[in-house]
């Protein structure tokens, strides 16, 4: 990549007008803590809010949603946790997530190690893709077994040059604004190149506390704020 390719170019302001929200879901072994229940029960949570949120973000005029479900790490959890949110996140695909692509005309891809999946679980994924990979209205990103140093790596060994690398990442548009909940301050490794320049929102709550207005009123505030890319 040469000198003169700035990251403003990356991230431009161009005539973009619609919002990609990211969405880091934090807080469900701790929730299946408090609320003594496993951790299953606590992603089966997450499972029917995050629908309902996503649903209603769309509706509300959200063009694009990257939702952070698992790191690359993430699947080095004790095998039950794994288990766990494997059958969970399988289900979400097949149901929730699909009915609203389905509804909406959403475009959704999955950003991730599809390979280090299980079959079942690359089997739904490669379904989802095709189904909706003609839908223009919206798009949905799901990253799962994600990792951000793969996902350039990959994009650097595809491109033909600096002016494709964008082309090939796995996200190409850039973030406008992160919600994590949890009370958290950090990304965990979120989609850092496309994150460069948007807003952070952490929220105390853990994500199965939240509700549909907490994001509402987070998507008022951003709307009021001027955009800063460094200059």
């Amino acid at each position: 990549m040469n000198s003169s390719y700035t990251a403003l170019e990356f991230y431009p302001e161009s005539s973009r007008k619609s919002i990609h929200i990211g969405i880091i879901p934090d807080g469900g072994r701790r929730w299946a803590t408090n609320h003594k229940v496993s951790v299953r029960e606590s992603y089966l949570r997450t499972k029917q809010l995050l629908a309902e949120i996503v649903d209603k973000l769309y509706a509300n005029g959200i063009f694009e949603i990257s939702l952070y479900l698992s790191s690359k790490e993430n699947f080095k959890r004790p095998d039950n946790e794994v288990m766990a949110f494997n059958s969970v996140s399988i289900d979400a695909i097949s149901d929730e997530i699909f009915q609203i692509a389905i509804s909406r005309k959403i475009n959704v891809k999955v950003a991730g190690l599809k390979g280090n999946l299980p079959e079942k679980y690359q089997a739904k994924i490669e379904f989802i893709e095709k189904e909706t990979c003609s839908f223009e209205n919206a798009r949905l990103n799901l990253c799962i077994a994600y990792n951000p140093i793969e996902e350039i790596q990959q994009a650097f060994q595809k491109a033909d040059g600096p002016d494709d690398f964008i082309n090939h990442l796995w996200i190409k548009n850039p973030v406008d604004l992160i919600v994590r909940t949890g009370g958290a301050n950090l990304l965990s490794n979120f989609i850092p190149l496309q994150s460069a320049y948007a807003r952070l929102f952490f929220v105390d709550k853990l994500f199965n506390d939240i509700n549909w207005n907490d994001f509402e009123s987070i998507i008022k505030t951003y709307r009021l704020l001027d955009r800063k890319y460094g200059t």
